[in-house]
C-alpha cells in the first residue's frame, strides 16, 4: 500500500470515529474517560481496541448492577482493560497457606464496630507492579506503629520489592514473610528508599532498627479477626480477581475463596462486613477502600496477619 492510499485511509478512519462521536453515547462517555484519566494508546487501532473492550465493561457493569443493589460497579482506571490484563498486572498475592477456616463467632469480646481508616496514613497505589503483597505489609507494619507507638512514618514498599527475596517483587509474593522481614531488618522510610513499581537491585537490604515490631501473629477465624482488627488494622488475604470495577456498597460476589490479592483490614460494621483497605490509589472504590460482606467473602478470613 503506497503512501498516498494510507494517508487516504488514516483520514477516512479518523473522520468516521469522530462522526461516530458526535453519534455514539458511548463514544463520548469514553471521550471523557479518556480525558479524565489522561489515557493515551500509541496507535488509532490500539484505541479502538480499547474502545471495544471499554463498551463491553461498562455492559457488564449495567448487567449486574440491574439484577442487585448490594453493591455497584462503573467505569474507573481500569475500565480498558479485559479481565485477564487487570488480574497479571495488580494482582500478587501468593497464598501459602493451608488452614481451615472458622466463619462462626465463639465469642464477642470486641466493639460492635470499628472504622480505622481515617487514622492511617494517605491511601497508596501499586502501579503496573504486582506488589500488592508489599503494600499490605507495610500498611499493616504502620498501623502498628500508629497505634502502639503514636508514629505516623510512612514505610518503604519498595525496600521489600527488591530486597525480600523471600517473594517475587513484581510477580507477587507473601505479605506475613514481609511482615517478618521488615520485624528482622527494621523498616525503611519512602523517602529515603521511593518506590517506583518495578524490580531493581536491593539498595539497602537493612533498615532502621527502631522501626521493628517484635513478631507476628496468624490467624484464621472470624473471632480472631474482629479481636484483632479492633486493636488496630492487619494484614489480610482476599481473591480480588472480580474487583475491577467496584464502586460502592457491599461486595459479596466472589469467584471463589483462594487468595490472589493482599490488602489491609481497617474495620468492620454491625453486620460483620469487613472494611477493606485497597493499594489501588483513591480513584478506585470507596475512596481506596472496599466493602466485604461478613463471613469468609472472597476468602478474607484464609490468612489474616497481625504485626505484634
Amino acid at each position: 500500500m503506497n503512501k498516498t492510499l494510507i494517508a487516504l485511509f488514516t483520514t477516512v478512519l479518523l473522520a468516521t470515529t469522530s462522526y461516530l462521536s458526535q453519534e455514539d453515547p458511548m463514544r463520548t462517555l469514553y471521550s471523557e474517560w479518556k480525558q479524565k484519566y489522561q489515557a493515551r494508546f500509541a496507535s488509532q487501532f490500539e484505541d479502538e481496541y480499547r474502545f471495544e473492550i471499554f463498551k463491553q465493561n461498562y455492559n457488564y457493569y449495567q448487567e449486574v448492577n440491574s439484577r442487585q443493589s448490594s453493591y455497584k460497579l462503573g467505569l474507573n482506571q481500569f475500565a480498558t482493560l479485559t479481565d485477564e490484563e487487570f488480574e497479571s498486572i495488580y494482582l500478587g498475592g501468593l497464598d501459602d497457606s493451608h488452614v481451615e477456616v472458622e466463619e462462626n463467632i465463639t465469642s464477642f469480646n470486641y466493639p460492635e464496630s470499628v472504622d480505622w481508616s481515617r487514622k492511617l496514613n494517605p491511601i497508596k497505589n501499586q502501579g503496573q507492579c504486582g506488589s500488592c503483597w508489599s503494600f499490605s505489609a507495610v500498611g499493616a507494619f504502620e498501623a502498628y506503629f500508629i497505634f502502639t507507638k503514636g508514629q505516623y512514618d510512612i514505610y518503604s514498599e519498595q525496600h521489600l520489592v527488591d530486597c525480600d527475596k523471600y517473594s517475587y517483587g513484581c510477580n507477587g509474593g507473601f505479605a506475613g514473610n514481609a511482615i517478618d522481614y521488615l520485624n528482622k531488618n527494621g523498616a525503611i522510610l519512602e523517602t529515603k528508599y521511593p518506590y517506583n513499581a518495578k524490580d531493581n537491585t536491593c539498595q539497602q537490604a537493612t533498615g532502621d532498627p527502631l522501626a521493628r515490631g517484635t513478631g507476628r501473629k496468624t490467624w484464621s477465624t472470624a473471632t480472631q479477626a474482629y479481636e484483632a482488627i479492633a486493636q488496630y488494622p492487619i494484614s489480610v488475604s482476599v481473591h480480588a480477581s472480580n474487583w475491577k470495577g467496584y464502586t460502592e456498597g457491599v461486595f459479596f460476589d466472589c469467584i471463589n475463596t483462594s487468595t490472589n490479592h493482599a490488602v489491609v483490614a481497617v474495620g468492620y460494621d454491625k453486620s460483620g462486613n469487613w472494611l477493606i483497605r485497597n493499594s489501588w490509589g483513591t480513584g478506585w472504590g470507596l475512596n481506596g477502600h472496599i466493602w466485604l460482606q461478613s463471613g469468609n467473602t472472597c476468602g478474607v478470613l484464609r490468612r489474616l496477619d497481625q504485626v505484634i
